[in-house]
C-alpha cells in the first residue's frame, strides 16, 4: 500500500449532477458518452499520426483541466476529483487501420460497432488514469474515393467529467490544434511528440453546475417532487406507465450497441426550412418521428402511450459566480426535459388520415414544452433537488426490476462550424451516442451535425432489452420518412 503522500490529491467533491454520474458508472448502468467525428485530410495520404496528434492532444488537455483529472471514492458519496500529476497519453490514445472496408457504407457500420464497444467498457483505475479515450480509425489504405481521405476520431468520456456539449467541444478545439500542428511543419515534430505529460501543479476545476446556476425551487415544486419519489406508494397518485421494452434489469450484462442514420446537407436544410415554417426544431421532429415509427410498430395493446426525455445544455445559464476562465471549458452542465405522448395522441399517429399534421403538432408539442423549460430555468428545476439525495448508489439499488420512466431520449449536440480557413483538416460528420440506459430510456437518438452538412442520427440501447431488428426498423422508417419529405413535401403517403 503506497504512502498518504502518494495518494492523489482530492481536489473538489464531485456536486449532485456528476455524483448521478459516478454512481452508475460504480454500479455498471451507464459508463460512457461517445463523440466521433470524421477528419477529412486536406489531400489524399495524409493522416493522423502519433507525430501529428500527440502535440496537438498535448495542448488540448493542457488547456482542460477536466482531462487531467481522475476520481477517489466513486463507491462512496464523497466521491472528489484528484490531480493526477503524469498522464501517459498511451493510456488513451490507440490506432486502428480497417480492412475490408470498401464501401462508406460498411466504414460506418465498423465505426458504430467500435463506439458501442467504447460504450460497453468500464473505466479503470479512475483514481490514477483520467476516464477518457480516444481511438483513430481509418479505412484500409486500398480504400479509394472519399474513404481516401478520412480517418475517425471516436472521442469517449466518463459523463462525470463531461457532458455531450463538451464532446463536441473536444474536438472543435483538437481539429483547431491539429491545424495548427500542420502548420508548423516537419521540423518541430521531433521535439514535440513527447508522450508523457507532467503537470506537477493541481489545476483549478471548473464549478459543479449547483455552485453557478442559482436553482430555485418553489414549496409547491419541492413536495410534489419529493412526495412523488419517496411517499408511501399506497399514497401516492398511480403514475401511468409508458411503453418501455423491458423493466430495468441489473443481472442482463452491460453492452451498448450503436447504429447510425445519415441525412445529406441539402434535406437537412430543406428540413430545418420546414421545421421553421411549423414552428419547431430537428429535436422536435425527431421525436415525433420517433413517435410515429414506434407508434407504427407496436400494436395498442402493448403501447397505448409514450414517454421520452431531452437534455438540455445549462451552458447559457451560468449565473454572475460563474468564473469566466471556465466558459468554454470542457465540464457537465445539463438537465432535461420530460415529455408525455398519452393515448389519443399516439392514438393519432396510428390511425390519423393526416399523418403528417399528427407529427407535425407533435414536433410543436416538444418544442413547446421546451421553451416553456428554457424560459423558466433555473427556476423549479430537477437538479436543485439532487443535493437532497446522500445516497445515489442506494437510490439506483431501488430502480432494478422498476419500470422504465420513458420510451426513448433524443439528445442534440447541435452543430459543428468548420474553421473559415480552407486548409488542414476539417470535420465531415459528427456521430454522438449515449451509452445504453439500464435505469432509463430503452433507447436514445443522438443528433449531431455538420454546419452545411450531414446529420447523422446515432442511435444507442442495450442488447437484449431491444431487439436488433425493432432497431433496424425504426432507422429504416427514419430513413424513409425523410427521403419521402425530401422528394414528396410529405413524411407519410
Amino acid at each position: 500500500m503506497g504512502s498518504q503522500a502518494e495518494s492523489p490529491m482530492a481536489l473538489r467533491r464531485l456536486g449532485p449532477i456528476e455524483l448521478f454520474s459516478s454512481a452508475r458508472h460504480y454500479m455498471r448502468l451507464y459508463l460512457s458518452v461517445t463523440v466521433t467525428c470524421r477528419y477529412n485530410a486536406p489531400t489524399s495520404g495524409q493522416g493522423i499520426d502519433e507525430s501529428l496528434l500527440y502535440p496537438a492532444l498535448t495542448r488540448v488537455v493542457s488547456a482542460q483541466p477536466m482531462l487531467r483529472v481522475g476520481i477517489l471514492g466513486e463507491d462512496t458519496s464523497k466521491a472528489a476529483f484528484c490531480h493526477i500529476k503524469t498522464i501517459h497519453l498511451a493510456n488513451h490514445v490507440s490506432f486502428e487501420t480497417l480492412d475490408g472496408c470498401e464501401t462508406v457504407d460498411q466504414y460506418n457500420e465498423h465505426i458504430a460497432s467500435q463506439q458501442g464497444w467504447h460504450h460497453s467498457q468500464p473505466w479503470l483505475n479512475i483514481q490514477d488514469v483520467p476516464p477518457w479515450r480516444i481511438a483513430v480509425v481509418k479505412p484500409s489504405p486500398a480504400a479509394t474515393g472519399e474513404l481516401s481521405r478520412v480517418q475517425e476520431i471516436i472521442f469517449s468520456f466518463h459523463h462525470a467529467l463531461l457532458d455531450g456539449n463538451s464532446g463536441k467541444l473536444f474536438h472543435e478545439n483538437l481539429l483547431k490544434e491539429l491545424n495548427h500542428q500542420l502548420g508548423q511543419g516537419a521540423a518541430n515534430t521531433t521535439t514535440t511528440t513527447t508522450a508523457t505529460l507532467q503537470f506537477p501543479d493541481a489545476p483549478r476545476l471548473p464549478e459543479a453546475q449547483d455552485q453557478i446556476i442559482a436553482f430555485q425551487n418553489s414549496p409547491w415544486y419541492l413536495v410534489k417532487t419529493l412526495w412523488n419519489e419517496l411517499g408511501p406508494p399506497m399514497l401516492r397518485a398511480k403514475k401511468h406507465i409508458p411503453w418501455h421494452s423491458k423493466p430495468s434489469d441489473f443481472s442482463i450484462p452491460y453492452v451498448t450497441l450503436t447504429k447510425a442514420v445519415d441525412f445529406q446537407g441539402p434535406i437537412v436544410a430543406k428540413l430545418l426550412k420546414a421545421c421553421r415554417q411549423h414552428g419547431t426544431t430537428i429535436t422536435g421532429l425527431f421525436h415525433a418521428l420517433a413517435a410515429a415509427s414506434l407508434a407504427s410498430r407496436l400494436p395498442a395493446g402493448e403501447a397505448s402511450s409514450f414517454a421520452a426525455s431531452t437534455p438540455i445544455s445549462l451552458r447559457p445559464f451560468l449565473g454572475p459566480a460563474a468564473d469566466p476562465e471556465f466558459k468554454q471549458s470542457l465540464r457537465v452542465l445539463v438537465t432535461s426535459q420530460e415529455h408525455q405522448f398519452p393515448a389519443p395522441l399516439v392514438a393519432r399517429l396510428r390511425t390519423s388520415k393526416d399523418a403528417d399534421q399528427s407529427i407535425w403538432e407533435t414536433a410543436q408539442r416538444v418544442k413547446g414544452e421546451l421553451n416553456r423549460k428554457v424560459a423558466s430555468v433555473p427556476k423549479d428545476d430537477i437538479n436543485g433537488l439532487m443535493k437532497y439525495n446522500s445516497d445515489w448508489i442506494g437510490y439506483f439499488k431501488k430502480k432494478d426490476g422498476q419500470p422504465r420512466p420513458d420510451s426513448w431520449e433524443v439528445s442534440n449536440i447541435g452543430v459543428f462550424a468548420n474553421p473559415p480557413e480552407e486548409a488542414g483538416f476539417a470535420v465531415s460528420r459528427v456521430c454522438f451516442t449515449n451509452g445504453a440506459l439500464v435505469t432509463g430510456s430503452p433507447l436514445a437518438l443522438g443528433l449531431g451535425s455538420v454546419a452545411g452538412g450531414l446529420l447523422s442520427v446515432g442511435i444507442s440501447w442495450q442488447e437484449s432489452v431491444v431487439g436488433q431488428e425493432f432497431i433496424d426498423g425504426l432507422a429504416g422508417d427514419l430513413t424513409e420518412f425523410v427521403t419521402r419529405f425530401n422528394e414528396t413535401g410529405k413524411f407519410v403517403v
